[in-house]
């Protein structure tokens, strides 16, 4: 399915944005930015456009430039995919002009290009393609919540994201309790400071005494699912989470 067929007004051709932000050496590593993307769909960029450039132009780096036209290509293939799927563009005010403010739709793409822009885990700019992606198909993601999931995002490192993604594959069948962590810092000090954190937004359950339960919320399976977390490092200092056997 071609993109640019049917994707609404605030999205133009992507000749704009990799005109500014390609330098001579992402020429020579990406000879054709728009013809990266499968049946040739190009990049898309939204009615903003002139002012993304400009704020993505400002002393890029040539590791910022090649971070931006992934997130823009992963993007893409995403929105696409989910397309060909039988996913269809959402019909609410995501798109829509709000008198006196910018489209939900613009802030967040540019948002997801600074964010992305700014990450040094690498790894993690599919994540914001993804989130943003599929925000614009999926209405139950508010442009408050694909927001604060931006944030998030960009908050917490990769090894957050996957002691959050093994709180997720065990569910409801989680053991463990908030007095376990002091078991898991034997195997891996860290994992207190990172259970903490993700407490604290609200991802996986509070804890109020010592045998509250340790499950991932709604929000944090909302969360995981929206960005489509995949584990592509081997991580064995977490395997502890995913054995799922409290020492008590």
């Amino acid at each position: 399915m071609n993109i640019k067929r049917i994707l609404p007004a605030i999205f133009k051709r992507g000749s704009q944005i990799t005109a500014a932000v390609t330098t001579p050496f992402i020429q020579t590593c990406i000879a054709d930015p728009t013809g990266i993307i499968p049946n040739a769909i190009g990049v898309l960029i939204t009615t903003t456009g002139e002012t993304i450039a400009d704020t993505l132009d400002r002393n890029m780096s040539q590791q910022e430039v090649l971070r931006t036209n992934k997130t823009y290509i992963y993007f893409v293939e995403k929105l696409e995919k989910n397309l060909n799927q039988g996913l269809h563009l959402r019909d609410d005010d995501f798109f829509r002009f709000r008198i006196g403010y910018r489209k939900h739709a613009e802030e967040l793409f540019e948002g997801m290009l600074i964010k992305s822009r700014n990450q040094y885990e690498e790894a993690k700019i599919e994540f914001f393609s993804n989130l943003y992606a599929n925000g614009c198909v999926d209405t139950t993601l508010s442009p408050q919540m694909i927001s604060l999931f931006i944030l998030i995002l960009d908050r917490l490192s990769f090894n957050h994201l996957d002691i959050l993604n093994r709180f997720k594959i065990l569910g409801q069948e989680s053991l463990w309790q908030s007095n376990d962590v002091y078991t898991l810092q034997q195997e891996n000090p860290l994992l207190p400071t990172c259970i903490e954190e993700l407490k604290n937004l609200n991802l996986i359950t509070p804890t109020f005494w010592g045998d509250s339960p340790l499950k991932i919320t709604n929000l944090g399976e909302k969360f995981i699912k929206s960005i489509e977390f995949k584990n592509i490092f081997e991580l064995p200092h977490n395997n502890c989470i995913s054995k799922n056997k409290p020492n008590r």
